[in-house]
């Protein structure tokens, strides 16, 4: 139980890492590469999905799991019908683009929504990562790689927000650096949840993997559907397969060293 702790935070703290990104790149690297970034974020969450945490979850929760996983996607659908879209827009967000809000002027509102909403998603992330290592290592190590890819487009999405609403590069990564820390009370809630409810892992991977699976298929992929360049296609298609394999890859190695070792 003390190795699989450790293992959460590293993968809680890696995440949190992940999400401090937007600050060391430059913006002429962000512009060129960030639909790449969003396609690898699309394939290492839908990978994770259907690769590891889904059959993990109906494994756990029996078809319970299927349940679960609905109730989260239609969760988020019915979020942004009646609240509108969360800031997943990430093409939207780089600099230079037409719509980045350097261009247009912020709201005087955004910061605080825009870290309110990274909070509880971090929660949710903490969360999932926690759940999945406490079933099994594959698990963990798939649901870490699909966060932590999904996070850096994310945040480096937020990152500029932040900028373009007139806070300087410190303060803009103090603000997401704090916001990366409620990931741990995610994953310190399912750690203490798992000793009193009986499958809550289960329960958790589910969520889970709607939460994901909404995020990559309705969130990310209609993004990469934009008219690009045939080499900014190709840029998309390798990012997004790149994605796929290193969740898939991940898991065979991780169940090769487990046989090994057993």
């Amino acid at each position: 139980m003390e190795r699989t702790t450790l293992f959460i935070w590293l993968a809680v703290l890696a995440d949190g890492l992940a999400g401090l990104t937007g600050g060391l790149l430059s913006e002429r690297w962000l512009k060129q590469h960030l639909s790449t970034l969003v396609a690898f974020a699309a394939g290492a969450l839908l990978g994770a999905v259907f690769l590891e945490v889904f059959p993990q979850a109906v494994e756990i929760a029996g078809l319970g799991a299927f349940h679960w996983a609905l109730a989260s996607f239609l969760a988020l659908t019915f979020a942004e019908w009646f609240l509108g879209p969360h800031h997943h827009d990430h093409s939207a967000h780089a600099p230079g683009h037409p719509h980045h809000p350097e261009h247009m002027g912020t709201p005087s509102t955004v910061v605080p929504s825009l870290l309110a909403a990274d909070a509880l998603h971090n929660i949710g992330d903490g969360a999932a990562v926690a759940a999945a290592f406490l079933v099994s290592p594959q698990a963990g190590v798939a649901t870490a790689l699909a966060v932590i890819a999904h996070e850096l487009p994310q945040e480096v999405g937020d990152y500029a927000l932040l900028r373009a609403a007139g806070l300087s590069r410190a303060r803009a990564l103090l603000a997401l650096g704090a916001v990366q820390l409620t990931a741990a009370a995610g994953a310190g809630a399912v750690l203490l949840g798992s000793r009193w409810v009986e499958g809550l892992e289960g329960i958790i991977l589910a969520l889970a993997s709607g939460t994901f699976l909404y995020i990559g298929a309705t969130d990310l992929l209609p993004e990469l559907r934009h008219t690009a360049s045939l080499g900014a296609s190709r840029g998309r298609l390798l990012g997004f397969l790149l994605g796929l394999a290193l969740v898939a890859t991940a898991g065979v190695v991780e169940r090769h060293m487990l046989g090994t070792h057993h």
